[in-house]
């Protein structure tokens, strides 16, 4: 509003008023018009009809036809050009006589079902007004016959256009009415304004003001001392006008320039982006296809070596394939490094969560490194706390990914000490816990530079240090690691080492995922153990003593001959020693020394060298295993001798193979006689096809258990195969597991949509083949009877077991540990409750709390954690004093029940 003028006002007020109120009265009395033109118009032609309708009739039922016609005609004619057509219709609706046939349509003819009222039926279209009249009957039927009227609307449009002009032409005369004398208002107030504005503008322009006419004299001799400055002030901007001027043209050109060097690079970056884009999509898909086809023979090559290693083998044979199936997996680590690099580049990274054995994974990874740290003489340790569970659910090949990253740097950049792998766990319920996992090393440290760009990649260019890499490991690894809903980190000081810490979050297995060891028949023996590396010692001593063994350690060549010296009778001794060609002599005289009071020796040395292991076998020595030692390995040499001689009946054998029918489909014939040979130890019978086709026509007639299903395949693919055999009536609810080598992300979740029930990757493990058995097939697993166990108002056993993966032997070992650890236990509660020591008390009520995890006391655990948490939110002891005393209470009659227990 505030950029109209003062002529645009004084017009706006003059004319807007005249304007609406001529407006509103020639549209109210047009309308009214136009409604009485309107009813007239239906008005007349009712008219017209009533009378005619009246004669029709009457000559209608004379049948005189003529004068009907006659009547109609004249009617037509003398009310023409109103009427354009008149049409009689019978009782029947049939049309008798038509006045004008050309304008009548058979459209508008009425139904004979239709029936009109006595003052008739207007009816409207584009062109024309239709009115239906009904003839008078006298019968009682209430079928008569009617006229109809056709009236144009030309007449009726010309007389509304006419009333229309004749309202603008009053209008019209009524704003000219209001005009004249605003306007000679404005020709006496607006010129002295706009003569002004002129001369301002003149002066904005550059130029001089006008002078005055006449009639404007007074008002510019007003303004001419204004109009005096106005000059002065354009003259100024006229200066500044050019200055910016010639600035604007400078800038204007070199902006010019740099936009057109902006367009060129654009251009240049969009055909790389385009192109880079289009090699990545290419390199993508090639590295799919080529993992595919790397894994599908890798799969047999591992597969059968791993049964291979099951047969009789000599010495060399065993090293051999082992060196094979080492040669394998590498080649397959290669493969996923080069997947991980790609998926990196691409911002994703694939997490694939199963079940797993934390122990037996960690020592397979440890065996891995061994090797390079026994050529650089390091000592390698592997330390599990003994409460961490053995059996969870996460990504074990990333987790391993990780360590092998993390533990393979700390080799490389250490050159001599040791290297120790550190694993714990922390529960944060009773299905999730946080996995830590350090490894620490006496390594160079890293300085303060390097920090801060560790995790961010190094090039092999970078000069800044002498051990200085690629860093993508490092990299990938911070990747996995968050993906696992863990952290990554380190702390390091120049030349004292570093140690790399990561965790991840893990759900707990309640099926045992790794075979039980053979602990029962080393329970209370007598070993001897020489170690004199303090890492080493450590870790093996928590080992056995986990195993129930009287272990005497020696750290030093004077100890050990101390202990000797008491003729004291040992089941097995085990001697560890790092070992070279020119420290054989000092091994084989400790292996003399000692193999007179043990029943059988154990060799742990750091070598791999089967001719070096060989030579101290033949020596004396019962075993001979690499340090550190793996687990399952270092249980089965220390049992073998006992194993033995005790000769135990293998209760499971006949339980082994699960009365289960089973179908395989694979179109590789290596991958379909390894599966089936995984299988065969585990299941009754298996059917086998080569394609998706055969696989289905075999599902339409036999019922299977389970159904191990390859992907890629001719003829019809798993897919499809899947989906056919979910709508059949046989196997439409037996589970079905996709066996492929295809290993992009998200593979698996897209297999699950699809219809499959679990996801199996190529190269097979006979583990999670196992554990799939269990998953889908339950019935398979041996059922063995309940045992008798002690009477308790406090452990439940069922839970205790469960807590203990089914191991009864792990069950006792743990519920014992609890017993002995009450009595000091209440003690310290109770030293902690007199002296009013909240840290002390919170301690111990969280050791206690930790200690139940694993054991079945519901009540015991329930109270420690309530406690735990209250002292945490800072209740006092006051306020606790019931729940420590019931406390006591159930640890007391925990501990006089125990006294009473007799296992069997």
């Amino acid at each position: 509003m505030t950029k109209i003028g003062l002529r645009s006002w004084l017009l706006l007020c003059s004319l807007l008023p005249a304007l609406l109120v001529s407006v509103f009265c020639a549209g109210y009395f047009s309308y009214v018009r136009y409604q009485e033109l309107a009813l007239s118009f239906s008005q007349r032609a009712q008219h017209i009809a009533l009378p005619l309708s009246i004669s029709s009739q009457d000559l209608l039922s004379r049948q005189n036809t003529a004068a009907l016609e006659q009547l109609l005609s004249s009617a037509h004619r003398l009310n023409s050009p109103l009427v354009s057509n008149i049409s009689l219709f019978d009782t029947n609706h049939q049309p008798l006589i038509h006045t004008n046939p050309q304008q009548f349509s058979r459209a508008l003819q009425l139904s004979s079902t239709q029936k009109l009222a006595p003052t008739g039926l207007l009816a409207e279209n584009v062109n024309e007004l239709v009115f239906y009249q009904p003839l008078p009957t006298t019968d009682d039927s209430g079928i008569q016959g009617y006229l109809l009227l056709q009236l144009p609307k030309a007449q009726l449009q010309l007389q509304q256009q006419q009333l229309l002009l004749h309202v603008i032409l009053i209008n019209a005369g009524c704003l000219i009415a209001f005009m004249l004398p605003t306007l000679l208002l404005l020709r006496r107030v607006h010129q002295p304004v706009r003569q002004i504005l002129r001369n301002l503008q003149l002066l904005l322009n550059g130029q001089k003001a006008e002078t005055g006419s006449g009639n404007t004299g007074g008002i510019v001799r007003e303004l001419t001392q204004l109009q005096h400055s106005l000059n002065l002030l354009g003259t100024h901007f006229n200066v500044q006008e050019q200055e910016m001027q010639q600035q604007i043209e400078q800038v204007t050109s070199d902006l010019q320039q740099s936009m057109e060097q902006l367009e060129v690079q654009n251009i240049e970056l969009d055909f790389a982006r385009r192109k880079a884009q289009e090699e990545n999509r290419q390199k993508s898909e090639f590295l799919a296809k080529m993992s595919h086809e790397l894994r599908t023979p890798l799969n047999g090559v591992i597969g059968f070596t791993r049964q291979l290693l099951k047969t009789q083998l000599s010495s060399n044979q065993h090293d051999y394939l082992t060196t094979i199936q080492k040669s394998a997996n590498s080649l397959l680590h290669l493969v996923n490094d080069v997947l991980d690099f790609s998926k990196l580049e691409e911002g994703r990274l694939s997490i694939n969560p199963e079940p797993f054995s934390l122990r037996d994974m960690l020592n397979d990874a440890t065996e891995l490194l061994a090797a390079n740290a026994f050529d650089k003489h390091l000592e390698l340790v592997l330390m599990v706390e003994p409460s961490c569970p053995d059996d969870l659910v996460a990504d074990p090949a990333r987790f391993v990914q990780v360590l092998m990253n993390i533990a393979g740097n700390a080799i490389k950049f250490t050159d001599h000490g040791s290297i120790v792998i550190r694993v714990s766990a922390t529960l944060l319920n009773e299905d999730q816990l946080i996995l830590h996992c350090s490894v620490q090393d006496t390594g160079r440290g890293i300085s303060e530079e390097q920090q801060s760009q560790l995790f961010q990649g190094f090039s092999y260019n970078d000069s800044r240090s002498h051990q200085s890499g690629s860093g993508l490991g490092l990299m990938i690894s911070q990747r996995l690691v968050k993906a696992m809903g863990g952290n990554i980190g380190f702390e390091s000081k120049q030349a004292e080492g570093s140690t790399f810490w990561f965790t991840i979050k893990c759900l707990r297995h309640h099926i045992a995922v790794a075979d039980s060891l053979p602990l029962d028949v080393l329970e209370n023996k007598h070993l001897l153990y020489f170690e004199p590396q303090q890492h080493s010692r450590e870790a093996t001593l928590a080992l056995l003593h986990n195993w129930g063994l009287q272990v005497t350690a020696c750290a030093t060549k004077g100890q050990l001959q101390q202990a000797l010296a008491h003729q004291q009778h040992y089941d097995i001794g085990l001697i560890g020693r790092t070992i070279a060609l020119n420290q054989v002599n000092q091994v084989l005289a400790l292996i003399k020394q000692i193999k007179p009071q043990c029943s059988h020796t154990c060799l742990l040395v750091n070598t791999l060298s089967p001719h070096l292991r060989e030579t101290l076998l033949s020596s004396g020595a019962d075993a001979c295993l690499s340090k550190p030692p793996h687990l399952r390995k270092l249980a089965t040499a220390l049992a073998q001798p006992y194993l033995k001689k005790a000769q135990p009946v293998d209760e499971t054998a006949g339980q082994r193979q699960g009365s289960l029918k089973v179908l395989t489909v694979d179109d590789n014939e290596a991958n379909l006689k390894l599966i089936n040979t995984l299988l065969a130890e585990q299941v009754e019978q298996i059917d086998s096809a080569r394609d998706g086709a055969e696989a289905w026509h075999k599902a339409t007639q036999h019922v299977y258990d389970i159904i191990f299903m390859d992907i890629n395949m001719p003829v019809m693919d798993g897919i499809n195969a899947c989906q056919r055999i979910r709508q059949s009536s046989l196997n439409e609810h037996t589970p079905i597991i996709a066996v492929t080598a295809h290993a992009v992300d998200g593979e698996r979740a897209r297999l699950l949509t699809l219809g499959f029930n679990e996801f199996l990757s190529k190269p097979l493990d006979e583990n999670m083949l196992h554990c799939s058995l269990q998953e889908f097939c339950p019935t398979s697993r041996p059922q063995s009877p309940p045992p008798n166990w002690p009477a308790s108002k406090l452990v439940n056993w069922p839970m205790s077991l469960e807590r203990a993966g089914g191991k009864c032997s792990l069950m006792k070992e743990m519920l014992q540990m609890l017993v002995s650890s009450i009595p000091p236990s209440r003690a310290a509660i109770q030293q902690a409750v007199t002296s009013q020591d909240v840290t002390q008390l919170l301690q111990q009520i969280h050791k206690l709390n930790g200690a139940c995890c694993y054991t079945g006391v519901p009540r015991l655990k329930q109270l420690s954690e309530l406690l735990e948490t209250q002292l945490k939110q800072g209740k006092s002891l006051t306020e606790l004093e019931p729940e420590l005393l019931e406390l006591d209470d159930i640890m007391q009659g925990l501990w006089l029940e125990s006294q009473h227990w007799q296992w069997q």
